[in-house]
């Protein structure tokens, strides 16, 4: 079955949250796994593309997904057949439809945060096999969201011990690489799907909604799919926080770097949403760089 929808980003933006509250909802189905990565992982069988990926990164995540899988079917909480299809079939288009088996009047949709930095040639695949699905895309301030990403790099999840054990020079690296940032430009991003996608298609949320008013948040959503937006369909859940780590607090020097490298971009980005999220994000960077400038002024 085609998706009606897909949850494309950004990553550490909420999408975990929305996934969550999402499968919550009656008439809505979601694959066991989330984060297919179809459209951006290698055509390759997944278990030979995961164990034996160059990234040590990569093989250290796939092989502890891998056992949490199997603890999952293990423990009756899911099915068997669905993985070893996931796992160990060849990823053609045949094999991403074969993975949405809902119920009867469920809509189907799937969460990869990835999609949205995929290049126009890989979203217009997309739009290829689905030209009438509907795209959701969660944005977060995007100095906190580089912050929150190379902390999470180094975590134990991806074979790290953690952001402290790391360098400065090499958080700078991590953070100043175009495949890290291209996450943080919501704008080119978001541009590069309305080149296939109408507006009417498109929802755009904002972390900080999922912060502050999550339950309106997931109302929208819900209107915006087609579901039941009534009281009795919002899960209990919608208020509580996922996948929240405690991380090491932003250096100031390192958020100047990146207010100097995101700076247009949120103005940007600003000028086109102009709502009391984007203007946070302005004002955040803004003193970013304010205070760089008066600490440059003291050490004349």
């Amino acid at each position: 079955m085609i998706p009606d929808f897909l949850v494309i980003g950004a990553q550490k933006s909420g999408t975990t949250w929305l996934d969550r509250n999402l499968r919550s909802h009656p008439q809505i189905w979601l694959p066991p796994e989330k984060e297919i990565h179809f459209f951006d992982f290698p055509p390759l069988i997944p278990f030979y593309f995961l164990l034996f990926a160059p990234e040590h990164s990569i093989r250290h995540w796939a092989k502890n997904r891998m056992l949490r899988d199997y603890r999952k079917v293990r423990a009756g909480q899911q099915t068997l057949s669905w993985y070893v299809r996931y796992y160990f079939f060849l990823r053609t288009q045949n094999w991403y439809v074969s993975l949405f088996t809902p119920d009867n009047n469920q809509i189907v949709g799937e969460t990869t945060p990835r999609y949205s930095i995929l290049p126009e040639k890989k979203v217009a695949k997309v739009h290829a096999l689905m030209p009438n699905s509907k795209i959701i895309y969660l944005m977060r301030n995007p100095i906190d969201r580089m912050w929150s990403d190379v902390a999470m790099f180094h975590s134990e999840r991806f074979g790290h011990e953690g952001l402290h054990t790391v360098d400065e020079e090499q958080v700078i690296k991590f953070l100043m690489d175009s495949k890290h940032l291209a996450s943080s430009r919501y704008l080119k991003n978001l541009e590069q799907w309305e080149n296939f996608y109408p507006a009417s298609q498109i929802f755009v949320g904002f972390y900080e909604q999922v912060r502050d008013t999550p339950k309106q948040l997931i109302k929208s959503i819900y209107r915006f799919l087609g579901v039941d937006a009534s009281e009795q369909s919002i899960p209990l859940t919608v208020t509580k926080k996922v996948n929240v780590h405690i991380y090491p607090q932003m250096p100031d020097h390192i958020a100047y770097v990146l207010a100097q490298l995101l700076i247009d971009d949120i103005e940007k980005l600003h000028q086109r949403f102009n709502n009391q999220y984007t203007a946070e994000w302005l004002a955040s960077a803004q003193s970013y760089l304010a205070a760089e400038k008066d600490k440059k002024r003291r050490e004349k």
